[in-house]
């Protein structure tokens, strides 16, 4: 099995409709939708997941990015693609999610495009500027597995000092009406691009990514503070260019750290997380945009100016909780 960094080469027009639907065709008779690859796979293989296209096999492992850019995880060698086109991303415990980064010619799975994160299941196809992919994860996680392994994770683990952060578009499925199928996919594979280049810029990391936003922390250490204080800074220059508008929660608290080692993934887990989603509902409440947790705005209190909004009660928690908005 290769790994790491691969180059693909290919010269076929999308524009030719006769030559994309034989790509297709080729496709679906390589890999038919509810029977077994075509490809042998020893039994200690079937772990973990993979796109396969003419004969080749890239695994996923992690954050897996794909696009003509070298950095690329996956690097596609051709002008159809963008240079940052999409990611897939390991998150819940097993879960493969796809995401366009707002390319040019978007990110088709099963033949529709692209318009916000979509989780990936066994022999799904794949098409990314004239690439055809087939996604196979021939032992999905169950549910039960999933919840036993985070109870497990939960009590096994000592919990980690972390800030989470979670973004999320507002009034989604209104503004997806008003958009075109391939408007809202750029508008809002656009705006996770921009989000995910400050987060990272700022030694931050997505966690998971949502229907209409996504979940990001920082783990507490030397530098930590700084830098959510400087993505925050930079997320309120994005949300001033109202394209989209979205609001952000801001908490800090200890979380369980686990997930699947084997997938490369990193899965938060615990009430505060549950606490800093619950947040991002109370901000739509209040219609407040950028929302601070009492200890989010202790941490940060030399470098945000905060207002504070008083005591509020969240779904699922005891009491009232003192918020602020920055």
């Amino acid at each position: 099995m290769k790994m790491g960094r691969l180059r693909v080469e290919f010269f076929v027009d999308l524009a030719n409709k006769n030559q994309y639907n034989s790509l297709v065709m080729a496709a679906d008779e390589l890999t038919p939708r509810g029977g077994p690859p075509t490809t042998r796979i020893k039994k200690e293989e079937m772990h973990g997941a993979w796109l396969e296209t003419a004969g080749e096999r890239f695994p996923i492992i992690g954050n897996c990015s794909i696009g003509r850019g070298p950095k690329s995880t996956i690097v596609l060698d051709s002008p159809k693609v963008s240079r940052r086109h999409a990611i897939i991303n390991v998150q819940n415990i097993g879960e493969f999610w796809l995401i366009d980064l707002g390319s040019s010619n978007g990110t088709f799975v099963n033949h529709r495009r692209l318009q916000q994160p979509v989780r990936l299941t066994d022999q799904d196809q794949v098409v990314i500027g004239d690439r055809i992919f087939i996604f196979h994860q021939p032992e999905e996680v169950t549910d039960e597995y999933r919840t036993t392994f985070a109870e497990r994770t939960i009590r096994e683990i000592a919990n980690v000092p972390c800030w989470l952060l979670v973004a999320d578009i507002e009034n989604f499925t209104p503004l997806s009406r008003t958009l075109t199928t391939d408007q809202l996919a750029v508008l809002f594979g656009s705006w996770v691009a921009t989000c995910k280049e400050i987060i990272e810029g700022n030694n931050g990391t997505i966690d998971k990514y949502l229907g209409d936003g996504y979940l990001a922390y920082w783990r507490d250490g030397p530098g930590a503070t700084k830098n959510v204080a400087s993505a925050l800074t930079q997320m309120k220059d994005v949300q001033a260019r109202n394209e989209p508008i979205f609001r952000i929660a801001l908490h800090f608290g200890f979380v369980a750290v686990g997930g699947m080692p084997s997938m490369g993934e990193e899965s938060l887990m615990g009430k505060e997380v549950n606490f800093v989603f619950r947040m991002e509902k109370l901000a739509g409440q209040l219609s407040v945009y950028r929302l601070l947790s009492d200890a989010a705005k202790v941490k940060l209190a030399k470098l945000v100016t905060a207002e504070p909004l008083g005591g509020h009660e969240l779904k699922g928690f005891e009491g009232k909780y003192e918020f602020s908005s920055c």
